[in-house]
């Protein structure tokens, strides 16, 4: 059977080229997988499987008619996407039975999952993956333990494909609007001791002879929502030394709440001004960075976490990596240092220029 023809694969059956087949994340993860980065292990819902739970569940032929007896009105009032939106995610989807052959496909892949984490009901992220970028525009889940809270949270990333910002945005692009396939990532949770971010490039200057290092307690959304002040490190990208370390006062972290949520708690006294990252971890990251800026060939914005649950070095996971955005597009200039060639070898400049 091939990729395109299945319901769920393993993300590292999937590659660069393979975005219509289960989205852009699921692919984007495979392809680190394949160049062997340390990405937690999980499988894909392909877009296929998108389709076979529309039709199977008879919400497909619902949503084509509820969207065409509304479609000019949604061209005229864009406030109606609420009220159909509403109607189409609780009335038609999430209350439908997910096809059998389905349900046993993601039950094989989840148990597998599970035993290779040696976890019953190994907690787990479920993430949209959509073949085109919509940035922001569909949902996703945390913690989710369990084979039925799978299958759940699994159509909810579907049924997302029809709230009320995506199909608006389908509507002003000029796109499809009774059906935007997505893909599915179901990914091992990590049991984050520590999280953060990492520029292969100083992001304040572009300099790209440093790696930039940013991290703190618990999980990676207190930095991005700017409730601490983390942690941060410099080093050279040759020598891997570490050139500047700042720790901060880090007072809170977001961990795990006990019904799988994310929840804020207080960081122990004498934790909030510890380097969040031991040196070992501090110089593995930046090779692990150096590794990853040479397999894209580009400067990247690296989002990574230490699972508590695994021992040095494995216990380092990259979560995401993508081309960093700012410096990395810019055009860089030749330089022509200015002076004769004696001056210039006098001020250790003619190393690599060729005469």
């Amino acid at each position: 059977m091939g990729k395109d023809s299945s319901n769920v694969l393993w993300l590292h059956e999937l590659g660069k080229d393979d975005p219509m087949i289960a989205g852009k994340k699921c692919c984007h993860l495979g392809e680190m997988l394949q160049a062997k980065l340390p990405v937690p292990p999980g499988f894909a819902l392909t877009l296929k499987a998108y389709e076979t739970f529309l039709q199977g569940s008879g919400s497909k032929e619902t949503i084509l008619r509820i969207l065409e007896k509304h479609k000019q009105e949604l061209l005229i009032n864009v406030g109606k996407f609420e009220e159909i939106s509403s109607y189409i995610i609780n009335d038609v989807i999430l209350n439908k039975e997910m096809p059998g052959e389905l349900k046993e496909d993601i039950a094989l892949y989840y148990d597998q999952l599970c035993n290779t984490c040696g976890c019953p009901d190994t907690p787990v992220a479920v993430r949209s993956s959509g073949p085109v970028s919509m940035p922001g525009q569909f949902d996703t889940f945390l913690n989710v333990c369990g084979y039925n809270s799978l299958l759940n949270n699994i159509v909810k990333v579907w049924a997302s494909s029809f709230n009320a910002r995506a199909m608006a945005y389908r509507l002003q692009r000029g796109l499809v609007l009774e059906s935007s396939p997505i893909g599915v990532a179901v990914l091992k949770m990590v049991n984050a001791r520590c999280s953060g971010v990492m520029f292969t490039l100083d992001p304040v200057n572009g300099d790209p002879s440093r790696i930039f290092i940013e991290g703190s307690w618990g999980l990676g959304e207190s930095l991005v929502s700017g409730q601490v002040t983390p942690d941060k490190f410099v080093l050279d990208k040759v020598t891997f030394d570490i050139t500047q370390r700042t720790i901060c006062n880090k007072v809170v972290e977001l961990v795990r709440g006990p019904q799988g949520d994310v929840i804020a708690r207080d960081v122990p006294v004498e934790k909030q001004k510890t380097a969040c990252l031991s040196d070992e971890e501090i110089l593995e990251l930046a090779r692990i960075g150096k590794h990853i800026e040479k397999h894209y060939g580009v400067a990247q914005d690296i989002e990574w976490a230490i699972d508590n649950d695994l021992s040095f070095p494995h216990n380092i996971i990259i979560l995401q990596t993508r081309q960093e955005s700012i410096w990395s597009k810019k055009t860089k200039a030749p330089v022509a240092p200015k002076g004769s060639a004696t001056e210039l070898i006098a001020r250790g400049l003619m190393q690599g220029i060729r005469i």
